[in-house]
């Protein structure tokens, strides 16, 4: 047994001791904060690559980026998702009653809900909260149909998937050669 003296009113030993435990904890908490993880959306796509945090907190799967050159994203703009549990409910820009929140589907696009369709929306970005391989179909008027198998990446050092960010930039069609 080891001998201390007693607690007085406004003695520090308190104090130290909470000192001590939130910074061994906080040290516990950054040596497991960083690890090796590479994002990457495959061919049309990028993510994330490199040195990655683990996740802190819950993030979607897969966040994607939709962006069309010089210019809005298609009023008609159109998202498909399918995964191993589910097609989830197609998401259409220009038609409010297909824009879902977490609680109705995994597909989840920043759209705003009390307003009318965006006229000229710069990019357009879509949480899939999704588990494992994920199917993405993209379309919209003048552009070609995007399609794309995103995978989870697993991290060892995380012990479990890491979060991806996946910038994808449509590309005009062509009609007989000439672009619409």
């Amino acid at each position: 047994m080891v001998a201390r003296p007693p607690s007085t009113p406004g003695s520090v030993a308190p104090l130290a001791a909470l000192v001590a435990f939130v910074t061994a904890a906080l040290a516990a908490a950054f040596a497991a904060g960083a690890c090796d993880g590479e994002g990457g959306g495959g061919p049309g796509g990028s993510g994330t690559g490199g040195a990655a945090p683990c996740p802190t907190g819950v993030e979607a799967m897969f966040t994607i980026t939709v962006r069309a050159p010089g210019g809005p994203v298609p009023p008609d703009t159109t998202v498909r998702v399918a995964w191993s549990a589910a097609e989830e409910p197609t998401f259409v820009l220009n038609d409010p009653t297909t824009w879902k929140t977490i609680e109705e589907a995994n597909l989840v696009c920043a759209v705003e809900r009390e307003k009318p369709p965006p006229e000229a929306l710069p990019e357009l970005v879509c949480a899939l909260w999704t588990a494992g391989v994920t199917r993405l179909e993209i379309s919209g008027t003048g552009y070609e149909d995007f399609e794309q198998t995103l995978t989870p990446v697993m991290s060892e050092e995380c012990e479990g998937f890491l979060p991806q960010k996946v910038d994808i930039e449509l590309v005009p069609a062509v009609d007989g050669g000439v672009a619409e």
